[in-house]
């Protein structure tokens, strides 16, 4: 059905002449990234409508999004498995939304949090190795984002806007928890590959 829709906008627009024959793959590729982002973004607005959380849920993904592009983290090997973990993503944080943390949990959770995202950003994809500048602008840029958030779940905190805070400390938890799933992924592939050579 994608590849049909993708094929008819094609059509109109070499109907229409905004796109010639030798640039064909490059705007199929383009159209299919779109289209499947806002399957994506669609479906998390859906869960979060369905879930009476759409607000939170856009506050912690936004968070999530943001730094899961710097951090990198858990990445699923095919389209259809990377749409329906992001779907059980999004459902995990409007679930965690509906929770109120007592304060020691709160400060405990922001700790780890921050402790994890600052020790093993960023997580290579087992697709793409990161050279050594590519890790340093992209820990520096990770890491700015991570003061940023944590500033306002300070300020959030201090106007006594507590539901906030913690949409906002969910997406940072999610994330950390996203990359100990990749670290573990990482270490069972290393091991793995240690292990058929020993063989």
């Amino acid at each position: 059905m994608m590849n049909s829709l993708i094929q008819y906008i094609l059509f109109r627009m070499k109907t229409e002449e905004l796109v010639n024959d030798e640039d064909e793959d490059v705007y199929r590729f383009g159209l299919e990234c779109l289209l499947l982002k806002m399957i994506h973004y669609l479906s998390y607005v859906f869960i979060g409508f369905s879930l009476h959380m759409t607000v939170p849920m856009l506050v912690s993904v936004m968070i999530l999004m943001g730094l899961k592009s710097k951090t990198g983290g858990y990445h699923a090997k095919t389209r259809l498995g990377c749409y329906f973990f992001s779907c059980f993503i999004v459902f995990l944080i409007c679930l965690l939304n509906k929770v109120e943390f007592p304060i020691w949990l709160f400060a405990l959770a922001v700790f780890l949090a921050n402790f994890i995202i600052w020790r093993f950003t960023p997580v290579e994809n087992v697709n793409r190795e990161l050279d050594q500048l590519e890790i340093k602008d992209f820990r520096r840029q990770a890491l700015l984002l991570l003061g940023v958030v944590d500033a306002a779940v300070i300020v959030t905190s201090a106007i006594k806007s507590f539901a906030i805070s913690q949409w906002l400390l969910n997406g940072l938890l999610m994330e950390a928890g996203l990359i100990i799933v990749a670290q573990c992924r990482k270490h069972y592939i290393m091991q793995i590959q240690l292990e058929r050579k020993a063989k």
